[in-house]
């Protein structure tokens, strides 16, 4: 007997067809498309098994790691500034300044977005040799120039600074002269990203991938569309964009990726190179859970995971604790440590687009691209994002995809680990600050309705 294992020549030839023979005598006569074939929430199809498949051109500009940025959300400066320098000091890369009324602030936040609240939050901070996100919500033109007024006392050069003021008056549903708020930000220099747009708001809505992509992407030519009168330099760069990263892995790397794809093809279209496209993912606040909330840690991980391989350039990390208090320095030194290990440990950001070529992703990413490509086209029609929204229309899209995942939830086709299935009959500790929360302003836990019911084992 040879002591030699065999060599994959040594093994008969296979193909799909011989696979498939081999599982239609296992399901012995029952269907195999209602067996094992899934689908996504916006009932693109998934089949269980995929070659190669045609590969897109979905890298990111430059094969260097993302940015890991941390929240700065403490109603008090003071204490903001000494998390945000814990943070820094290890391992953070960026900072993601967030003001209780952002749609991301969840009942907290700093409180006045004023040059001297900015003064104490960003004392004994090298501005210029991190990256700064801004999300104030309605406040966000007062912030954004109250920032451009600190910087003007420091010894900093505008134009080095990687600095997002995340102005979204559309997903806030709050009217923003942008134009106004941009050209006061263009005189003293800055180069943008001004305005986002950011799908966020959506997801944490109940929005499907397809419908978080497409009213991305809406929103994001309305700010083109409104900041035209920018050289195109600065215009290509003036419009970031943000995506939710949640637990479903690979949806969350394909939709990653279909958005650098369609957010180049409008680039494209408007005559603007794509070489500054940025996009900031952040892990979503809709599949967090307050009861058994160590289960976030993991759900995290495979959001970054996915975010990260579908060419995210800054990833937010919501603490584990978030959805219970204000997160203590427990909580975010997690938050942190899950980028850092997959950046430092896993070395994930060393190859540039992983997933291209793989039959399953570049399949789940072409059909994003395309039912959002369509979906943006009808909201165009529609007159573009804003008369979409006023008219309801959006309201009910991402209504219905919500009750659908309710249902699916309530119905045991969907699973929340810990809160509809394996619930922990241990009290946890919670791991947060003794901060009151504020009124939240915007979004929904799935796993609200079934905590408050008491879930089931």
């Amino acid at each position: 007997m040879s002591d030699t294992l065999p060599i994959a020549s040594e093994f008969p030839a296979a193909g799909e067809s011989d696979w498939r023979r081999r599982v239609e005598a296992v399901l012995k006569g029952a269907d195999f498309e209602k067996r094992l074939t899934s689908k996504t929430a916006d009932g693109i199809a998934i089949g269980p098994l995929y070659g190669t498949g045609k590969s897109t051109e979905a890298r990111r500009r430059e094969q260097t790691p993302w940015t890991v940025m941390q929240r700065v959300d403490h109603p008090d400066a003071g204490k903001a500034n000494k998390q945000a320098l814990e943070d820094l000091n290890h391992g953070a890369t960026g900072l993601n300044i967030i003001f209780g009324e952002a749609s991301s602030a969840h009942g907290f936040g700093l409180a006045a977005p004023d040059r001297k609240s900015f003064g104490r939050l960003l004392a004994d901070i090298r501005v210029d040799a991190i990256a700064l996100r801004v999300s104030a919500g309605r406040d966000g033109a007062s912030a954004a120039l109250a920032l451009a007024e600190w910087i003007a006392t420091q010894p900093i050069d505008p134009e080095r600074l990687t600095l997002s003021f995340g102005l979204d008056p559309i997903g806030i549903g709050v009217p923003m002269d942008l134009r106004q708020t941009v050209d006061l930000l263009r005189e003293q220099h800055f180069t943008g990203p001004f305005a986002e747009a950011s799908g966020i708001v959506w997801h944490d809505a109940g929005a499907s991938e397809v419908q978080e992509l497409a009213l991305t992407l809406a929103t994001g030519v309305a700010y083109l569309r409104r900041l035209d009168k920018l050289p195109g330099e600065i215009l290509k760069r003036a419009v970031g964009l943000a995506l939710a990263a949640d637990q479903d892995m690979f949806a969350t790397l394909a939709k990653f990726r279909a958005l650098r794809l369609l957010w180049s093809r409008v680039l494209a279209a408007s005559g603007l190179e794509a070489d500054a496209l940025q996009i900031h993912g952040e892990t979503s606040w809709r599949m967090m859970t307050a009861q058994d909330p160590h289960t976030n840690i993991l759900r995290s991980t495979a959001a970054v995971f996915g975010a990260s391989l579908g060419g995210a350039d800054l990833i937010t990390v919501l603490p584990f604790s978030l959805a219970q208090g204000l997160p203590d320095e427990f909580a975010r030194r997690i938050a942190r440590n899950t980028q850092t290990i997959l950046q430092e440990e896993s070395q994930l950001w060393r190859v540039s687009d992983p997933a291209s070529g793989s039959g399953y992703i570049e399949h789940l990413t072409r059909s994003f691209c395309e039912a959002a490509w369509s979906l943006f086209q009808d909201i165009e029609k529609r007159g573009g994002i804003l008369a979409a929204i006023e008219s309801g229309h959006v309201a009910t899209l991402i209504a219905e995809k919500r009750q659908q995942r309710l249902f699916r939830i309530q119905g045991m086709t969907e699973t929340i680990i810990g809160v509809t299935r394996y619930r922990s009959l241990l009290g946890m500790p919670a791991a947060i600050e003794d901060v009151a929360p504020g009124r939240p302003v915007n979004g929904h836990r799935l796993a609200e309705l079934f905590e408050a019911e008491g879930g089931a084992q």
